[in-house]
């Protein structure tokens, strides 16, 4: 018994040594600690110079491409829906050209090119993320694309149909056509993020796409209500700098702390998230329906107004209250 006990540690010691000298695939998956801020930090140490741009450009391509020849399941898919959403957009401009007449087939002409430089950029942009296809970093990557990312694929499509293609083309698109449109994207926004959640299958693809899908369409809606002059120009310029104001700190962070800041929701940016549909809605309701509100639409604007301008406000603060 007493040879057995002191026999007995020497397996369980070889075990771990081999452990050691071969460590798991989680372990072996990623190259840095995080691939993304190991780029932005050496960039930042070239003093942003061009060179250093062009390293930090070649790095993140090859690590893209690395990504789409080990996971060949992964790129098909990604390839299948870029080439089902082409094929959808095709035939959407195509319908419109034959159904139209005359002032169908000039408004599909001059969209056609808008729509097809749009629709390339989320195709490139969705191919080079590939990377994000898991829930966190270092952990493996899902095998494929998925539906909630595909629905969220699908909003940034209707945004580059319906409003980027119009506006490029230099004729916005119809209330009527912004407002079907913002309903769908509704739709795809509910849609993706339940069934993200139910199946298990939330990924760093999908909320990075997500945020870039909120962010194209709600902005060109924005330029398009500009554009028609359905909303007073101080809101739509106020709705911008929401927009675009998130995507410029983080960029900042990125590029210039090199860092990730946890930018989550507040009450009074979900409240302000509320007041701009209603007030998207309202800009896009047809005319004898906006002249039944109209009485009350000044101070709605002043309300909604008012919530764009302190929900970064309550961001700043929940940020500081982080660090």
């Amino acid at each position: 018994m007493t040879a057995e006990r002191d026999s007995a540690p020497e397996p369980a010691r070889d075990d771990r040594a081999a452990q050691q000298r071969a460590p798991s695939s989680d372990q072996r998956a990623p190259q840095t600690p995080d691939f993304v801020l190991a780029l932005l930090d050496e960039l930042r140490q070239s003093n942003y110079h061009p060179m250093g741009w062009v390293r930090f450009l070649s790095r993140s391509w090859r690590q893209a491409r690395a990504t789409v020849e080990t996971r060949p399941r992964l790129a098909n898919s990604w390839l299948g829906v870029a080439a089902g959403l082409t094929l959808a957009e095709g035939a959407a401009l195509a319908a419109e050209a034959t159904l139209g007449g005359r002032a169908g087939r000039q408004a599909a002409r001059r969209a056609a090119p808008g729509v097809a430089l749009a629709l390339a950029y989320t195709h490139f942009d969705t191919y080079v993320h590939l990377g994000l296809s898991n829930r966190a970093a270092g952990d493996p990557l899902h095998p494929d694309i998925g539906l909630p990312t595909t629905l969220t694929l699908v909003r940034r499509a209707i945004a580059d149909y319906l409003l980027w293609g119009r506006l490029l083309g230099g004729r916005a698109a119809t209330p009527a056509v912004a407002l079907g449109g913002m309903l769908a994207a509704a739709a795809t926004d509910i849609a993706d993020g339940a069934i993200a959640r139910g199946s298990g299958r939330m990924s760093r693809l999908g909320a990075y796409m997500d945020a870039e899908a909120d962010l194209s369409f709600w902005l060109a809606l924005a330029l398009t209500l500009a554009v028609r002059r359905r909303m007073p120009r101080w809101l739509v310029a106020l709705l911008i700098v929401r927009f675009v104001g998130p995507f410029a700190f983080a960029l900042a962070s990125y590029f210039g702390w090199v860092r990730r800041l946890p930018i989550g929701s507040t009450t009074t940016g979900k409240a302000a998230g509320v007041a701009q549909a209603v007030a998207f809605g309202a800009a896009l309701l047809p005319t004898p329906a906006r002249k039944r509100i109209a009485p009350a639409l000044p101070a709605a604007y002043v309300v909604v107004g008012a919530l764009l301008v302190a929900a970064p406000r309550a961001q700043l603060l929940k940020l500081r209250g982080k660090n």
